[in-house]
C-alpha cells in the first residue's frame, strides 16, 4: 500500500484549532439548549403552581358548596345512629333493673367509691377465705358493669372515660386481693385450729380447676426439719416444688406458702410492649404468727400490729444472706390455664418487677406446656407474681383486610392478621365472630349450651354470639389476641405510623356509608403514605358476589380512594406511587348517585339522603 503522506506541523496546528473551534461551538450550543430547557421547565413550573392554586381555589369553593349539604347528612345519620344505639342502651338498663341488682350503678363515681368504701368497712377481721372469695366474685360483677362501660368508651373514642374506667378497674381488684390477704392473716393467726398431718403440714384449698379465682396453701408448722417439698393442690390443679433453701433463708420462721390464681391480672395495661394471657399466679411465702399458749385457763395469743397481718417473705432473701444460704435453689410452679387462652407451642413466662411495672423473665427457666393436660410449668428462682406474656403487637401488622356485603345489612370483614385470619359478620344487632373455628375460640363465637331449638346452628346446635363490637375484641384480647392496638404500638413496628386522627374518622364515617353495596379493601400503598393520608380500595357489589381482593386479575376493577382530614379523592397508582387526578367528596358522591339512592330508599334506610345530587 502507498505511505501517507506525513501531516506538517502547520497541519497540525490547523487541525487542534478547528477541533477546539468546533467544541467551543457545541459547548455554546448546549449552554444555550440548556437555558431554553430551563426557562421551559421555570415557566412550566409557574404554570403548574398557578394551576394548582387555582384548582386549590376551585376545590375550595366545591368543598364549602357541598359542605353544608355533608353536615346535613352526617348530622341525620348520627341522629338515626343515636336513636337505635339509645333503644339498646334502654333495653340494656331495663334487664338490670329487673334483675333487682345490689350493684352500684357504675356510670356515677360516687356510687364505686361508696361500693369500695363499704367493703373495706365491713371487712372483718375474722373473715374467712370462703366469705372472701363470694365477695371478689361479687366484686367481679361490678368489674364487668365498668368493662361494659369501657367498651362504650372506645367505640365512642373517648380516652378519657377509658382511662377512668380502667382506673376503677384497678382500685376494684386491688381490693380483691386485700381481701384475700385479710382473710389468709385470718387463718395463719388461728392456725393451730386446721388439722395438721402427722409430719405436722397443713393443706388447703379453696375453689375448683375451672374458677376464676381459686387459692391454695401449705403450712409448716415447725421451725425446723423442712426438706425439699412437692406440693399438689389437685382440686385447683396448681402445683408447686419447693426447695430446702426456702427454709435456710426463712430461719426461725413457721412457713406457709400461698398460691392465689385469678383470671385477670393486676398489672394490665401497665407495661406497654408485653401484656398477660390466661390470668396470673400469686405464690407467696408467708410466716405463721406465734401460735398461742394456754396459762391458768386463759388463751394467749400474740396479736401482730396493725397494718402487719400478714407477713411476706422475700425468696431469695437478700437481706440477711450468709455464706451458707447465698445460693437460692429454683422452685418449681405449675398450673392449669382456661381452655379459652390461645397458647403458642413455645410459650414465655414472665414475672411482674413491680419496682419498674414491668414483666421479666429474668430467673425464670424450663417451661414446658402441655396442650392436652393444658398445663404449663417452668423453674423460678424467686417467688412473686407469675403470667405468661406475650408482646402487646404479636398479630400486628395486618397484612391485608377486606370488607363485603353479603345479605342486606349485613357485611363481612376479613382480616388477615400476623398469626390468624379472622372473619367478622357485621349486622344491626352487633358483630360476631365467625372464624377461625378454633378450640380455644368456640365459646367466644357460641352462645352457652346446645339444642335445636330457637335457630341453633353452631357447633353442637350453639347459637353464635353477637355482641357489641368493643366487647368481642376485648374478649378476644383474653384469649391472647390483641386486635385493639394503641399507637404506642406502632413504635415496635418497622415502617408504620399512626394516622391522623381526623383521617381515620374521616374514613370510617364515609365508608360505613357505602359498605352495604361496596367491596372496601385495603391497599398495600397506604402505609407509605404521611399520617395525613389513608388510601383503601372499593368496587361495586350490588349482587353480594365473592371476589378475591388479591387477585391481581381485578385489580382494574378496584377504584382507589384516598383519604384526607376534610376530603377523599379518586387515585391512580404509577410505578407504586400514587397521584391525586381530580379532589372531591367523592363518597358522597358515590352515595348521592341516584341508583345507590333509589336502593336506599328501596330498602328502608334511615340515614339516604333526600336531596337531589347538584
Amino acid at each position: 500500500m502507498p505511505k501517507t503522506k506525513k501531516k506538517s506541523k502547520k497541519q497540525l496546528e490547523d487541525e487542534l484549532q478547528k477541533a477546539a473551534e468546533e467544541q467551543k461551538r457545541q459547548e455554546e450550543k448546549e449552554r444555550l439548549f440548556k437555558l431554553e430547557e430551563d426557562a421551559l421547565a421555570a415557566h412550566r413550573e409557574r404554570l403548574e403552581i398557578e394551576l394548582e392554586g387555582k384548582n386549590r381555589v376551585l376545590e375550595a369553593e366545591r368543598l364549602e358548596e357541598e359542605q353544608e349539604m355533608v353536615v346535613r347528612m352526617k348530622g341525620e345519620r348520627k341522629r338515626c345512629l343515636d336513636y337505635e344505639q339509645s333503644k339498646l342502651q334502654e333495653k340494656i338498663e331495663w334487664q338490670k333493673f329487673v334483675s333487682c341488682t345490689s350493684r352500684p350503678n357504675v356510670m356515677f363515681e360516687s356510687e364505686i367509691t361508696t361500693y369500695v368504701t363499704m367493703v373495706r368497712e365491713e371487712r372483718s377481721d375474722r373473715e374467712s377465705v370462703e366469705t372472701a372469695i363470694e365477695k371478689c366474685k361479687a366484686a367481679e360483677e361490678v368489674v364487668g358493669d365498668l368493662l361494659e362501660l369501657y367498651c362504650k368508651a372506645c367505640e365512642e373514642g373517648n380516652v378519657t372515660r377509658q382511662d377512668w374506667c380502667m382506673h376503677y378497674i384497678g382500685e376494684i381488684r386491688d381490693l380483691e386481693v386485700e381481701l384475700i390477704d385479710a382473710a389468709t392473716a385470718h387463718l395463719l393467726l388461728y392456725i393451730e385450729k386446721q388439722e395438721p398431718n402427722t409430719h405436722l403440714q397443713v393443706y388447703l384449698q379453696w375453689g375448683n380447676a375451672n374458677d376464676n379465682m381459686k387459692v391454695g396453701f401449705w403450712g409448716h408448722l415447725q421451725s425446723k426439719g423442712f426438706r425439699a417439698k412437692s406440693i399438689e393442690h389437685s382440686k385447683i390443679q396448681i402445683g408447686l416444688d419447693l426447695p430446702k433453701a426456702i427454709q435456710l433463708q426463712s430461719i426461725g420462721h413457721c412457713i406457709g406458702v400461698r398460691s392465689l390464681y385469678t383470671t385477670f391480672d393486676s398489672a394490665q395495661g401497665k407495661d406497654p410492649v408485653q401484656m398477660s394471657i390466661g390470668g396470673m399466679i400469686r405464690v407467696d411465702l408467708l410466716s405463721i404468727p406465734p401460735f398461742s399458749k394456754k396459762v391458768k385457763g386463759w388463751t394467749i395469743r400474740q396479736v401482730p400490729a396493725p397494718g402487719k397481718e400478714l407477713m411476706k417473705l422475700p425468696y431469695p432473701n437478700t437481706e440477711h444472706t450468709t455464706a451458707s444460704t447465698a445460693i437460692a435453689a429454683p422452685c418449681k410452679i405449675d398450673y392449669k390455664v382456661p381452655s379459652h387462652v390461645l397458647v403458642s407451642k413455645n410459650p414465655v413466662v414472665s414475672w411482674w418487677d413491680a419496682s419498674v411495672e414491668r414483666w421479666s423473665t429474668e430467673g425464670i427457666s424450663e417451661i414446658t406446656w402441655e396442650q392436652e393436660s393444658r398445663k404449663i410449668s417452668f423453674f423460678t428462682a424467686r417467688l412473686a407474681s407469675f403470667s405468661i406474656t406475650q408482646e402487646r403487637h404479636s398479630d400486628l401488622p395486618y397484612k391485608h383486610w377486606n370488607m363485603r356485603p353479603c345479605d342486606d345489612m349485613v357485611v363481612e370483614l376479613t382480616v388477615q392478621a400476623a398469626r390468624y385470619e379472622l372473619r367478622f359478620m357485621i349486622s344491626e344487632d352487633g358483630l360476631r365472630l365467625k372464624g377461625p373455628q378454633l378450640p380455644e375460640l368456640l365459646d367466644v363465637m357460641f352462645e352457652p349450651g346446645s339444642g335445636e331449638a330457637g335457630g341453633l346452628s353452631g357447633p353442637s346446635g350453639r347459637r353464635p354470639r353477637i355482641r357489641s363490637p368493643a366487647t368481642l375484641l376485648n374478649e378476644l384480647r383474653e384469649c391472647g389476641l390483641n386486635l385493639m392496638p394503641k399507637n404506642s404500638d406502632a413504635d415496635q413496628l418497622e415502617g408504620y405510623t399512626p394516622k391522623h386522627p381526623e383521617t381515620q374518622a374521616r374514613a370510617y364515617s364515609d365508608l360505613s356509608e357505602i359498605a352495604a353495596f361496596y367491596d372496601i379493601a385495603s391497599s398495600r400503598h397506604n402505609k407509605d403514605l404521611p399520617a395525613e393520608r389513608a388510601l383503601v380500595r372499593i368496587r361495586e357489589n350490588e349482587l353480594h358476589e365473592v371476589f378475591n381482593p388479591l387477585d391481581a386479575d381485578g385489580d382494574n376493577d378496584y377504584q382507589a380512594i384516598m383519604f384526607f382530614p376534610d376530603k377523599c379523592c379518586h387515585v391512580q397508582f404509577e410505578a407504586q406511587r400514587c397521584q391525586s387526578i381530580r379532589t372531591f367528596n367523592i363518597i358522597q358522591r358515590l352515595f348521592l348517585a341516584k341508583p345507590v339512592r333509589e336502593r336506599c330508599f328501596a330498602k328502608g334506610y334511615p340515614f339516604a339522603p333526600a336531596q337531589k345530587k347538584r
